[in-house]
């Protein structure tokens, strides 16, 4: 599993100012060693949202003598520093972002002066994308916009273009641009536009930025807000007309497939405009309420559309460009809360980064979904600093305290399947004036366990139970529970619209309660992306847990009947379904009829939207071998378990105690005992802890006289520390 660093690197007691990040220094690099690294994100040459000779001077700029005594470097030469240890950088391009900022320059235009903090010096101006592209200070860098664009930039109205800024800016209805109101740090005159990579100046320009990246050594191009213009819709966009010509296009499709509401049934789509009509009729857009607001679905699914396959456009250039200068460079993304708007963009990158939208102390059930997402591709999670406990945490990290619970969230994740990055320097938003540092020797010895043991942490938990996301019964229940809020809420906000009936979350935050392993697997609408919801991908789980799919193909209907008959699944009886609520009601009539058969399949047990949620649970229990669980654990002590199947065909058991108690500022130990089945013999067990201290740990394993093999693990641990990993070694 990668050992990620979210490697901002910026101003301990400063503001985090996007989108250049501090020079680096060799200081850097050794932190890194002791951190055993193998990746960082968000990590270098991010200034191409201001301008390329800015980025330029960020990868091979002269590094001033005076501050060679401090081992500082320009980008270029902390790449190497960084491959010299096997460290891969990722290049971060800023995709959404289009900067303006307060500079200070001299009377003959040839120094910059000062930059976003002003001291009063030579004339006050503005430098930016506009700038750039208007080649107003052609003095202030070695190159100007034509030495990048000998023959400039035309957009798709055939005109060339005079300011980059302006041109490329996501819309509101009313013409306006839309800001990145997230970067913005408050209390200081710059601006960040919003960019729409609809628009095909901007691929350009971001093309640009790529090879920039790329000559400079990067190992990976990581593509941040790569979802870009849905971003937008949160905050009143993007009806720009790269947006709205395509749009228009794409409706013209549907009304003649008749797939429109009425009321557009005869609409002119040569001369409609979304914007002009959400003014007219008075809607706010995007409102609390997106599903009533009409053509928002077909909006929603247009972008989601027409992103994906510019995503791609840049995601090929990215490895076309390396393999032009012989090498193979990785692609990453920031895939935020990893919900429905980045299912179709996971089969195009290499590794995925990703933001948690709410970062709490614990979250096992995210973990579980993000590992379901990313599909056994690496993953590194970082932290976000908005609506979570991250504010917080740092100021009791800088204190001194919590050290034990920043531990337990780091291997929180690893005992759910993810890796919670380490932040160097994390980003603290846009109020915050501080930078996010994880306190050192507590991390140095987390990292330092998970490099010793890596081969007993896998991604593959070999759990019995697969519960389903369908995209297209959750992606408009997603939308909806937004609302309005501008912070880009979801199922994990306070502000969440709680109305909205989300029974997968219900479930997976349950069962994650009940110390239940289980995976999650995500299917598609059959149109967007493709999904692995075949019957190879099924038949390893005893059971498949179905919530509330009101949308479902009738490919996938098909495969679950193939799974209930599989002789193959179950020891030979067929795989067992748990269905929750509707199925496929919603869907084609083909799929109505395949849902029939599925709900009177004798492997299926169907649990109306009355039964409790608990019992639902239950019901899943009595679907498995014994009526029993995978992993069943005495009483209700506050841990997290979960497995992991490892390649040489062993098994590990994750185990994290959750309670920290703040008063004694420590992990308080707890006698934990549990039984799991497995699916053959166990002939030693060994007991591995974070600090290496010796635990009581009992032991004993019963065969299954009624199976061919295989039989059931019982372990107690007197005091379970922080963490324990049981390793099992198996016939």
């Amino acid at each position: 599993m990668e050992r990620g660093i979210y490697f901002d690197a910026w101003y301990r007691d400063e503001h985090c100012f996007h989108p250049s990040l501090p020079m680096r220094r060799t200081q850097m690099v050794e932190d890194l060693r002791d951190y055993e690294a193998t990746l960082l994100v968000w990590s270098a040459l991010g200034g191409g949202s201001l301008s390329l000779p800015y980025l330029e001077e960020e990868a091979y700029g002269e590094v001033p003598q005076r501050l060679r005594v401090y081992g500082y470097m320009n980008d270029q030469e902390f790449i190497r520093e960084c491959d010299k240890h096997g460290i891969k950088v990722f290049g971060v391009v800023f995709e959404v972002q289009g900067w303006e900022f307060p500079a200070e320059i001299s009377e003959d235009e040839t120094q910059l002066l000062s930059l976003n903090i002003l001291r009063g010096e030579g004339n006050k101006t503005w430098y930016g994308l506009r700038e750039f592209s208007q080649d107003k200070y052609p003095k202030l860098f070695k190159k100007t916009f034509r030495d990048y664009f000998p023959d400039g930039l035309t957009n798709s109205d055939g005109e060339q273009v005079t300011d980059l800024w302006e041109e490329c800016a996501a819309r509101k209805w009313d013409g306006t641009a839309v800001h990145a109101a997230w970067v913005e740090v408050v209390g200081h005159e710059q601006i960040c536009y919003q960019m729409c990579r609809n628009n095909p100046v901007w691929r350009a320009y971001l093309k640009k930025i790529i090879e920039i990246q790329i000559d400079a050594g990067v190992h990976g191009v990581h593509l941040d807000e790569c979802e870009l213009p849905i971003t937008a819709i949160n905050y009143g966009g993007c009806f720009c007309k790269d947006c709205m010509k395509p749009f228009n296009a794409y409706l013209k499709e549907r009304q003649q497939l008749g797939l429109l509401p009425a009321e557009f049934a005869d609409t002119d789509f040569d001369t409609f405009h979304y914007g002009e009509y959400i003014k007219a009729n008075g809607i706010d857009f995007p409102g609390p309420n997106r599903g009533a607001i009409p053509l928002f679905s077909d909006y929603f699914q247009f972008q989601m559309k027409i992103m994906t396959g510019y995503f791609k456009e840049l995601t090929d250039y990215v490895r076309a460009y390396g393999k032009s200068k012989g090498r193979d460079v990785l692609v990453s993304g920031n895939f935020f809360h990893v919900m429905h708007q980045y299912m179709p963009l996971q089969p195009e990158v290499d590794i995925i980064a990703t933001e948690m939208r709410n970062t709490l102390y614990r979250q096992a059930y995210w973990y579980r979904y993000a590992n379901g997402f990313a599909g056994g591709k690496p993953m590194t999670v970082v932290e976000n600093p908005y609506g979570g406990i991250v504010p917080e945490l740092l100021e009791n990290l800088k204190s001194g305290r919590m050290a034990e619970q920043f531990q337990l969230m780091l291997l929180e994740a690893t005992t759910f399947g993810c890796n919670l990055s380490i932040p160097y320097g994390g980003w603290m938003g846009n109020t915050i004036r501080d930078a996010f540092y994880a306190p050192k020797e507590p991390t140095m010895a987390v990292q330092q366990f998970l490099k010793k043991n890596d081969h007993l942490i896998s991604n593959i938990s070999g759990a019995e139970i697969a519960v389903n996301y369908s995209y297209p019964s959750y992606w408009h229940r997603e939308n909806d529970a937004v609302g309005d809020d501008g912070d880009q809420a979801t199922m994990l906000s306070s502000t969440v619209n709680k109305d909205v009936i989300m029974p997968f979350w219900d479930i997976i935050r349950q069962m994650s309660k009940q110390h239940v392993p289980y995976d999650v697997i995500i299917s598609d609408d059959g149109e967007l992306f493709q999904d692995e919801f075949t019957l190879e991908r099924l038949s390893k789980y005893k059971c498949l847990v179905l919530p509330d799919n009101d949308i479902m193909t009738a490919k996938q209907l098909a495969t679950v009947l193939e799974y209930l008959d599989a002789a193959e699944v179950n020891g030979g009886g067929g795989g067992k379904v748990v269905v929750y609520g509707r199925l496929a009601n919603n869907g084609s009539e083909e799929a109505r009829m395949l849902a029939a058969r599925v709900l009177a399949h004798p492997g299926t047990q169907l649990c109306e939207e009355s039964d409790k949620l608990y019992g639902f649970i239950t019901a899943i229990r009595g679907m498995l071998p014994d009526a029993k669980f995978q992993i069943e654990v005495d009483g209700t002590p506050d841990i997290g378990i979960n497995p992991h199947a490892l390649e040489n065909g062993g098994l590990a058991i994750h185990l994290v105690n959750y309670r920290f108690d703040r008063q004694q500022d420590r992990v308080v130990p707890i006698t934990t005992a549990f039984r799991m089945r497995t699916p053959r013999a166990v002939t030693e067990v060994a007991v591995h802890t974070l600090n290496g201290e010796a635990i009581q740990a009992e032991w004993r394993y019963d065969s299954d006289s009624d199976a061919d093999a295989g039989g059931y693990l019982s372990v107690q641990i007197a005091e379970l520390p922080l963490y324990a990993l049981v390793e099992c070694r198996m016939v």
